[in-house]
């Protein structure tokens, strides 16, 4: 099942040696540091393999040692890292390979690059051709320094160097590896928010085990350069064992996973068992505490859910290709990651089984959208975790084989996310809704403060995508912190907020207090599908979101909200519609306060909201926004919100019908409340072109379905 991930790296003969290339502009190191004294030190002499270097050790021929030390790792084949690959790298990994040599444009992420159409990553060159590792992009959030200091080209370059053989790249590696161990030695103290910070060693840990495998086999590969890289790479694996990171999130996963990779690929230093250890008890007492009992990571975010999910897959893999003991990792750990991987199966939405389609998926709090091709990856991964399980077959293959997940209500009630679906081909219908449960409400949360909001995707559209993220945090950039803040404010989403006025209040002003999300009632039968959450998101107000899903004999979504609580003023129901593509495609229609898309190809929706009997409706439009990168940039959309006023602590009540239709013209839809004054009890009748639905719900009973 892992045969492909085996270190398939030429082995160099010792009789065939080369000599170091050496370049007049950049000529070959090793570095000005004694660490050949170090590297005896914290090596174990003692471990099978290593006999001839203890012996000339011994003897007091540390050169000779040390070129033994070399040939050994060399032609080392018992220890297998599954992230190093025989594969050639793509154009664009080789692009950013070329482009770290060429004014130390250096690859920091896909969000941060000076031409982006070229992929040209952001020079770091002074004028005097040194390298400033204390540049930032104009206007950039805190992410790109954060970000440079995890050395995220220097693999991409040891893959090219193996595929080509070209000593520029070793050559590279060794100059900028160096510059920046000079200049940002081991601090004497806790990490800091940047150099050492424990994400930043973590990813450079992980990207040096990959580039020590990739270039080992190089001429410029010294004994003098080993010496230096196990002396530093032992200095990271240390200083991340020290210093444990604080709270439960992708952060301290990533330090556990670094760790158990540092000591499992290079036992050969004296602490590797310990960082070992350190690494596999992390993730056995933070499992439950980072995975929620419905399978979602208590960030909430889908990204790093994924990005967590893969880093313990490799980590699985890792210690299968090395035959580690399994009791080093709890039993419970397979049921975690099956439940981890059945929540990105769920999230996907049904353009995957399109070819090239690129939004996949929600993007609810700190997400993005993700691919086709990145989705199937992880499928693929997931299916060789699980070989047993035929859902995941069924992903990989794009339903070629494999058994068809159910279209049955799906509820992750620990993360608070509801997904309805009719199907899992390319014209099915998913609408995902999200009542969160966190106490991470803060601007550095990845969880944005939406409860009550919701994705409807119908035929290849996405009708109501999240707003997205736009930034990260700039403590101390007040304009990047403004963005932030819009983005995850509770009105840029599809929800109900409370407020002063009647008017678009400003940023942040009618946020949510509170992330304490509730199932009240589901039920899933033949005609229809039905969910009723609720979320105490105020002190005195609570919002109550019921969503019928109807399939027969028409298909259409209603949404009733509702607002209780002894607060007055006004509850303002948002709605922001499709993307910055679909902006003339969008039609407010404020007379009768809803909208309808115009699109061709015959997939258009229409809405409508009704208030209660006597309830006066006042509609707002909102300039709305959507982005799906941190790079500052946003595209405007098309956004309303209907408000009611609140003058004492009765209840605020809405209907609204979401109407999939081939064109919006020549349809009349009418909803009116056939009850008042039950807060357990809803009772509503629906009228579409004519044809009544009358549908009802109570939190004591079982919910009543009828079609007139």
């Amino acid at each position: 099942m892992f045969g492909c991930t085996d270190n398939d790296i030429p082995i160099k003969d010792k009789e065939e040696e080369k000599p170091p290339v050496e370049d007049e502009e950049k000529p070959a190191l090793p570095p000005d540091e004694d660490t050949e004294v170090t590297l005896f030190n914290i090596l174990n002499l003692d471990y099978p393999g290593l006999g001839t270097v203890k012996s000339l050790y011994e003897a007091g021929d540390d050169n000779t040692a040390l070129k033994e030390l070399l040939a050994y790792y060399i032609n080392r084949e018992n220890i297998k890292n599954p992230n190093v690959t025989s594969a050639s790298p793509s154009e664009v990994e080789r692009g950013y390979a070329d482009y770290a040599i060429d004014e130390y444009r250096f690859y920091v992420n896909d969000n941060y690059l000076e031409d982006k159409n070229l992929k040209k990553p952001y020079s770091l060159q002074n004028s005097d051709k040194t390298i400033n590792w204390e540049f930032a992009p104009k206007g950039a959030d805190n992410e790109y320094q954060k970000q440079l200091h995890r050395h995220n080209w220097m693999p991409l370059q040891g893959k090219t160097y193996q595929d080509s053989h070209d000593e520029k790249y070793m050559l590279s590696w060794k100059e900028v590896y160096t510059d920046w161990i000079a200049k940002h030695p081991l601090p004497e103290g806790s990490p800091d928010k940047f150099k050492w910070y424990q994400l930043q060693v973590s990813t450079r840990i992980m990207g040096q085990t990959e580039s020590f495998e990739y270039f080992k086999s190089s001429p410029n590969f010294t004994p003098e350069w080993l010496s230096f890289f196990l002396v530093h790479f032992a200095e990271h694996a240390d200083y991340l064992s020290k210093y444990k990171y604080a709270g439960e999130n992708n952060i301290l996963l990533s330090q556990a996973v670094a760790l158990v990779f540092a000591g499992t690929l290079f036992p050969e230093l004296k602490n590797a068992s310990q960082w070992q250890k350190t690494g596999c008890d992390i993730i056995n007492d933070q499992t439950s505490k980072l995975f929620l009992e419905d399978g979602m990571t208590n960030d909430l975010s889908l990204h790093y859910h994924i990005g967590i999910l893969d880093g313990l897959y490799d980590l699985k893999r890792l210690l299968l290709l090395n035959k580690v003991p399994e009791n080093l990792l709890s039993p419970n750990l397979n049921e975690v990651l099956l439940k981890a991987a059945k929540v990105v199966m769920h999230f996907t939405y049904p353009s995957y089984f399109t070819k090239n389609s690129k939004d996949c998926s929600p993007a609810f709090n700190d997400s993005w959208v993700k691919t086709r091709s990145v989705l199937n990856k992880n499928f693929k991964k997931y299916m060789e975790m699980f070989p047993e399980d035929s859902e995941f077959e069924y992903m990989y293959t794009y339903s070629k084989s494999g058994a068809c997940p159910s279209t049955q209500i799906k509820t992750f009630q620990s993360s608070g996310f509801y997904v309805l679906r009719s199907g899992w081909d390319s014209q099915s219908t998913v609408l995902i809704h999200s009542n969160n449960i966190s106490s991470k409400l803060g601007d550095s949360s990845h969880n944005q403060l939406d409860n009550g909001t919701f994705e409807l995707y119908r035929n290849g559209r996405n009708f109501f995508p999240d707003s997205g993220v736009c930034a990260y945090m700039a403590e101390g950039n007040e304009n990047v912190m403004e963005l932030r803040r819009w983005f995850r404010q509770t009105k840029a989403h599809n929800t109900m907020v409370l407020g002063k006025t009647a008017e678009h209040e400003e940023t942040g002003a009618e946020n949510i207090n509170k992330a304490a999300g509730t199932l009240l009632l589901s039920k899933d039968e033949n005609e229809y599908q039905l969910i009723v959450t609720e979320n105490q998101g105020y002190t005195n107000f609570k919002h109550r979101r019921a969503i019928f899903y109807v399939k027969q004999p028409q298909e259409f979504f209603v949404l009733v909200d509702e607002g209780f609580g002894t607060a007055t003023g006004y509850a303002k129901l948002y709605f922001h519609l499709c993307d910055e593509k679909s902006v003339d495609n969008v039609l407010l229609d404020k007379e009768v306060f809803g909208a309808h898309t115009t699109f061709n190809g015959d997939n258009n929706l229409l809405v409508r909201t009704f208030g209660e009997i006597n309830k006066n409706l006042i509609f707002k439009e909102f300039d709305g926004r959507i982005s799906y990168q941190t790079d500052r940039k946003y595209e405007q959309r098309k956004s309303y919100a209907v408000v009611m006023r609140k003058p004492d602590n009765s209840p605020v009540r809405y209907i609204t019908v979401l109407y999939p239709v081939r064109s919006a013209t020549g349809h009349t839809i009418e909803g009116q409340f056939k009850e008042t004054g039950n807060k357990d009890n809803v009772s509503i009748n629906i009228k579409i072109d004519g044809h009544p639905y009358d549908l009802n719900y109570s939190l004591n009973e079982q919910p009543i379905y009828k079609v007139r």
